[in-house]
This record gives C-alpha cells, structure tokens and sequence, in this order.
C-alpha cells in the first residue's frame, strides 16, 4: 500500500467557509450568502477544484517525480569520486617495478579522517629523474628546468607561437627506459587563466587535434644538432590529446636502444648538458589554438580515485519479512554510495538497467540505487522475478565518491597494504608517496529537488539550431573546445527556410586565445569539431559550413603630441599596446571582442589615443587597410561581416612629439 502525504489538511467546508467571509472584502453589497446563489454555486466549485487537486498533489510521489524525471530524458546523478595525482619514489635500484592498477592507499586530511583511495591505472617505475627542460623555437632558446620543477610557475613549452620545428627538449640524469618497455610522462597543462572547455548537456568531447608532434631520441651526441641523429620513439598512449590538456604520455622503449651512447658524452645537445640522456618533441605539421603552457612535466606519477573495491560479497535481503518481499525484492550492500557493481544471481550475471521499463519476464535484469546502496529486481512481469532462496552476490564493486573525497595536498598518504611485495624484492612501503595535486572533483549525489532544477535549466539550452541565435550558442558550446567567438552568415537569397530551397548557413568561428594573440587561428580539427557537433543539431533543410574568421591587417601612421617629456619609445609602446588591444578579436573593443564586420573610425581612434598617458593630443592619424577591406574618405576602415581586424605582422609607424623637459612641445624624444 502506497503511503500517501498530506500537504493541506484543509476540507472542502474549511475552504468554503474561508472565501464566504472573504466576500464583504471584495463586494459589500453581496448578502445572499444561500446555496441557490450562483455566485455561491461558484465559490462551492472552486473549494471542490481546490480539494480535488491537493488530493492529486498528495498522491505524487518521489517515485512518481524520478519517473516523470525520466520521461524528461534526466536522471538524478550518482555520487563522483575525487581524484588526485600521486608521486611515487621507489628505493634505489628498484628500476622498472610495476605498481598495478587498484593497489589501495589511505589519506589522512586536516580532520583526522582516514579516506580510501586506488590507482587508476598500472604506473611502471624509473630510478631516472628529469634534470633539464629547454625549449628551441623561431625566438632562440629557452631554460624552463625551475619553472618545471617550482609550483606556481608554468612555461610556453613549444614558445609563445608554437610553430612547426619547435621542439621540446627533456634531459635525463639515468636511463628514462631503464629496466622497462615503456616511459610515462605525465604532463600538468596550465588552465588556470583560461576559460573552461564548453560542455552541452552530457555530451562527450569529439575533437581530434590537427596537429602532428613527433617524439624522438638522440642516436648521435656528438651531432645531436643534425636533424639525422634523432630518431622517432612510438607512442603507446596519449592522453594530452597532442598536448591540448592534462594527461599522459607513454613512450615506448625503442628497438636497440642503447643507453651507453650518452653516458660518456661531452659534447650536450641543448647548451653543454654533458651526461644527460635526451628525448625530444617536435611539432612537424599544424598549430594551436592556445600554445601548449604547462605547469610541469613529471615521471613516477600516478592518478588515484576515491573509491574501495570488494569482491565476491553476498549480499542481504532489505525486506524479508514483508508481504511483498516476493515480488519487491530488494538486496542491500555492505557499503555505500555504490559506484558500479556487477550483480550475479545463483551463479549468473544479470544486468543492469535504468528502469524496468523495457523489461519483459525472462529477463535478468536489475536497477541500481547507487547512492542508497542497493539492488532492486523484477517482479516477474517487469523483469525476471528471482527465487525467494536465491542467493545475490556482488562478483565486483566499487564504492566511494562524495565530497568527503576531496582533501588537500598537504594530507598524508600511504599505502593500506606496506608489506606487499612487488618485484626484487621491494614491498609497497618502500615507496615514498608524496600528493602531487590536491584530490578534487568528488561531488555527492545528486538530490531529486536539484536534478529538477537542473533539467529546468536545460530546457533553456537550445538543442536544435533553428535562429542564428540558436547556431551560435550550439557552435560556442561544442565539447571539449574553447570557443572565444562566433557569428552566423545567412544567405540573403534563402532566407531561414521559409520556401523550398536550402538555407545556406556559414558559421565564423574564433577561437579563444590569451591577450597576447592578436590573430587567433583554429585549426583544421577545431573547425572539424564545431561543423560535426553543429551537424548533429541542424535541421534537415540547412546546409551548413564552418569556417575561420577573416582577417584585414592595419599598418597605422600615427604623430601624437605629449604633454610632457617622455622617451618616445615609451610613448610608441604605450600608443600600440592600446591599438592591439581596441581591435582583439576576443578582448578587444568593450572586452567582448572586436564585433564581426564593425568598422573602424577614425574619430574613434583619435578619441582613444588621446586617452592613452602622456598624450596630449593627436596631430596626425591614418589607416591602411590590406584584405577585404576599403578605406572610406573620413579614415575609417569598412570590412564585410565575416572580418576582423588584426596587427599581427604589421609595423606601425608612430612618432611622438614629446614636449622638452620645460613643457614646450618641441623636444626631440629621446
């Protein structure tokens, strides 16, 4: 029997009464207050519709709102396990011992409370340590061994530009293969000063990096800056997606490597680095959006999650006594929240479903309540219904998550198990565990109250680009990108679909980039991914291409006058920094970005520089324009309505009138 709650114990004559002693309030003239009355009559019929529908109300249930939640294509979200990065020391000669992936940790945090964590994967251990990190690209050189070593710091690992033939040097004191078939570098992409990646709905990521790296160790010291005395190393595994984020990077052992080539070297391959064996990765083809930034580069790290996993336990019967224990079977954990679990009745494994919906009688099917810890079965309709003796048994499950997970890097770390032995000899309590990151990402489950709130909030979402509104916020919004901007061109000769013919939709695209950039590019795979992603949500009847913005470079001839003595090189770096930064495709103009196909005024500019300090005034200003652009009589510059503006490449020619050191304005500058 369904337990029914009460949200009003108010009755029909409690209603009624209340709205008849309401009247003289409304219309003192109202005094026939008698059952024949129609206004009566009403007032009778509004307390029954009101008395009907509290009843309707008390009557729905939490199981009836996860239902219609359901309906709605949402479900409440389980429990999510923090996870953290561990650096692992092994004792010395113990080169190339495995810790498996599951091995069990505890963390002690601030509160004295004991968490259980476990490898994510299996993480094989080097004696070799990370002496050197210098990157080479079209600017020279650069040393960023203590920025990847400091916390705090990061660095540009294939320069500000990330062109082709950039290359990233990584020096090694010790054989980085030694004992093993494989290296793992795991690889801290700094995001911390940029935007999220876009998300829509609970779609995942389908970008696929145009880019080609190519990673590579020296065969000949002595002519290491010959480009045939390097030679390709494989590589097993990437999951920096070619350096676009944080992840690892396993480089296979390559056939015949010989270590004893750099052991006696005096010759270096980046400055006089004597003795150090090096990798290297070059960039052969392609570019970034965002250079790659790293916080560092690290060996020996492994990534640990907030979750315990048990195996082979019975599970117990939650309603045995009751009467409906037959065909409302439910079997309860030991612990909770779950995480995943496979459920084996009488020696078979069932299956899980989200709900019985599809489920016919011969099927061994089984809905999980992850965040209660329990397993629910048929009823023999819905579902196969199992024997009352069956005995349920977890073969495998994991259990953890929730915010309880999420300790800082300063907590303690050890292995649950210190006298396990691995290999050689070396017990897990050999390894010194340090937290390389705090453990983060642990989030509770999700309340019933908040999914709805949430499945509200995704109604607003659009999921079918009909407006140019909607194409822009499905291309800003596509998975795993940054997008910094976008615009939609219509052909004017279509329409938006209003007749037979095929709306021809262009979608301009602008990736996000730091302030610095004054010409952001996307790449081949980044307009791959906005043209798939728009694809799944355009109607039938658009046709639709995705492409990169137009830019139009601007040479300036600018003469500003000072209001004082000032070294004109001051004055020319303070007049194109404040140009740059007006005319930035993605924080220029009012912070937003330079607007597509907005002109450039002169007036504008005029007003804009004579803001900028130590100017005075501007005694001369004119634009030249090169790309689609024209150049009107007044000065401004119009573009069409898929360009921007860019001064990258493009000198300017300022010169400053600085007033003397007596405030007249005929001094020479510097």
């Amino acid at each position: 029997m369904i337990e029914i709650p009460d949200l009003d114990d108010t009755s029909y004559e409690e209603r009624l009464e209340v709205a008849r002693k309401r009247l003289p309030a409304y219309d003192d003239g109202w005094t026939d207050h008698n059952p024949s009355d129609p206004g009566i009559i009403l007032l009778e019929l509004f307390a029954h519709l009101a008395d009907t529908y509290t009843y309707q109300l008390d009557t729905v249930t939490d199981q009836h709102r996860r239902k219609y939640l359901g309906l709605l294509g949402e479900r409440q979200r389980p429990p999510e396990p923090a996870t953290a990065q561990l650096s692992l020391a092994p004792p010395a000669g113990s080169d190339g011992i495995t810790v498996p992936a599951g091995t069990a940790l505890t963390v002690v945090d601030d509160a004295d409370t004991e968490k259980r964590f476990e490898t994510d994967d299996d993480i094989v251990l080097t004696d070799a340590t990370l002496e050197r990190v210098v990157t080479e690209h079209g600017e020279g050189r650069s040393d960023h061994t203590q920025a990847n070593r400091k916390v705090g710091m990061y660095y540009r690992a294939f320069g500000a530009s990330a062109e082709p033939a950039s290359a990233l040097y990584l020096g090694f004191d010790g054989d980085p293969f030694g004992a093993t078939d494989s290296l793992a570098l795991t690889v801290a992409f700094h995001d911390d000063d940029l935007p999220p990646v876009a998300a829509h709905g609970d779609e995942q990521p389908r970008f696929y990096p145009s880019v080609n790296v190519q990673w590579e160790y020296c065969t000949d010291y002595e002519n290491a800056r010959r480009a045939d005395a390097w030679s390709p190393l494989s590589v097993t595994r990437d999951g920096t997606y070619a350096f676009y984020r944080s992840g690892r990077v396993t480089l296979a052992r390559p056939e015949g490597w010989a270590p004893e080539e750099w052991e006696t070297d005096e010759h270096g391959v980046v400055g006089q680095d004597a003795g150090l064996c090096w990798l290297r990765c070059r960039i052969l083809e392609g570019g970034y959006e965002i250079p790659p930034q790293f916080d560092s580069i690290r060996l020996n790290v492994v990534e640990v999650s907030h979750r315990s996993t048990v195996e082979n336990e019975q599970l117990e019967r939650a309603n045995p006594g009751e009467p409906s224990a037959l065909t409302a079977q439910h079997y309860e954990f030991a612990n909770a929240p779950v995480i995943d679990a496979e459920i084996v009745v009488d020696g078979e494994r069932w299956e899980e479903v989200e709900t019985f919906d599809a489920s016919g009688p011969p099927d061994s099917h089984y809905v999980l309540d992850r965040e209660a810890g329990t397993v629910r079965f048929g009823d023999g309709i819905t579902g196969q219904l199992p024997q009352p003796d069956a005995t349920v048994i977890a073969g495998q499950y994991s259990f953890g998550g929730g915010r309880e997970g999420n300790v800082p890097a300063s907590a303690t770390w050890r292995f649950l198990n210190p006298d396990e032995e691995l290999a050689d000899g070396c017990a897990l309590g050999d390894i010194e565990v340090t937290a390389a990151s705090e453990a983060r990402g642990g989030v509770d489950g999700e309340s019933l109250e908040a999914a709805f709130r949430r499945a509200k909030r995704d109604l607003d979402r659009p999921y079918r680009a009909v407006t140019e509104s909607d194409y822009r916020y499905v291309a800003t919004h596509t998975p795993g990108l940054r997008v910094g901007r976008a615009t939609v061109l219509v052909d004017e000769r279509t329409g938006l679909g209003y007749d037979e013919t095929p709306v021809e939709v262009t979608v301009v695209v602008v990736p996000y980039a730091p302030s610095g950039q004054s010409r952001p590019e996307p790449s081949e795979g980044f307009l791959d991914a906005v043209e798939r992603h728009i694809d799944k949500y355009r109607l039938l009847t658009d046709r639709v291409t995705v492409e990169p913005p137009r830019y139009v470079d601007l040479a300036f001839d600018v003469e500003v006058q000072t209001s004082a003595w000032v070294p004109e090189s001051r004055v020319k770096r303070a007049v194109e920094s404040t140009l740059e930064e007006y005319i930035n495709p993605v924080h220029g103009f009012e912070g937003d970005g330079w607007p597509f196909g907005r002109p450039l005024y002169n007036d504008e500019l005029t007003a804009l520089l004579e803001e900028v300090e130590f100017v005075d005034h501007v005694r001369d200003l004119s634009v030249n324009a090169r790309g689609r652009a024209r150049v009107d009589g007044d000065g401004n510059v119009m573009i069409d309505s898929a360009a921007l503006f860019a001064l990258e490449g493009v000198e300017l020619d300022i010169r400053a009138v600085t007033a003397d050191r007596n405030g007249n304005g005929n001094g020479d500058g510097e």
